[in-house]
């Protein structure tokens, strides 16, 4: 797919606020909002959800964006444009001691979300609220986050956030899924889809999926977006995804959680 420019665009806004809506509920979060870079930090020691936002960016001002985060203490990823790892902007953040992630990721979109099929036999989803967080956020928890860390990642005013759909996913009744929507002005995206191992190949993260495809639908969005892991990729081509951009990240070096 060659994506157009206000494709690729929305791709792009929609995962910078997604970082952007942590932030604003962590109480350890902050942006700092430079040129042509932004830098994120949800005060969580995971890589994933503290860096520094380079698609598009002067190295000048990802230099910058890398101190206000190294200031933080956290673990941080640099996001490019694929196209861009080889030029100065992969050499700012190899000069930092990041090392290169070999999985490229999709930026992937939707256009026009369908009605979401039927869940797989014995695959329920339910939306979550600030009621029912403590239960998802074990969910989180059994599926890898530790639980302390889940709490100060996801916090009762981000479920309850209007820009924010949160789901959980059972398998015969058993808790073992999650999936998140959040909304960015008319686009929406498709973010922590996660799932027991155990429940694995049964549908449960693709209905889980389909749910915060189909809160965008609600929502109003002509467009979906989401970035895809490796293992996650081919499921999302199935459900209709194309890849409008890929993204490289450059990881710091993180302590083991």
């Amino acid at each position: 797919m060659t994506a157009a420019p206000e494709i690729v665009a929305a791709a792009n806004f929609n995962c910078l606020g997604s970082y952007r809506k942590l932030a604003d509920h962590c109480a350890d979060g902050g942006v700092r909002e430079l040129e042509t870079a932004v830098a994120f930090v949800s005060g969580v020691p995971i890589g994933l959800f503290n860096g520094c936002w380079a698609v598009g960016s002067t190295a000048h001002d990802v230099d910058l964006a890398i101190d206000w985060i190294v200031g933080h203490d956290v673990p941080y990823l640099v996001w490019v444009e694929s196209e861009a790892a080889g030029s100065e902007l992969g050499e700012v953040a190899r000069g930092r001691g990041l090392h290169q992630e070999p999985w490229a990721l999709p930026g992937m979109v939707l256009a026009r979300p369908p009605e979401p099929p039927a869940p797989a036999a014995g695959v329920k989803i339910e939306q979550i609220n600030d009621a029912s967080l403590e239960p998802w956020l074990a969910i989180i928890a059994n599926n890898g986050m530790p639980l302390e860390l889940a709490q100060r990642l996801f916090p009762p005013s981000f479920v309850v956030d209007p820009d924010v759909a949160v789901f959980a996913a059972s398998l015969d009744d058993e808790p073992v899924g999650t999936s998140i929507a959040i909304r960015t002005g008319g686009v929406s995206g498709v973010y922590a889809v996660t799932t027991a191992p155990s429940a694995r190949r049964r549908g449960v993260g693709t209905a889980a999926a389909w749910a915060a495809v189909n809160a965008g639908r609600e929502w109003g969005c002509d467009l979906v977006t989401l970035q895809a892991t490796e293992m996650g990729f081919s499921s999302y081509v199935k459900m209709g995804f194309e890849t409008a951009i890929r993204y490289t990240t450059f990881a710091s070096p993180e302590q083991s959680v």
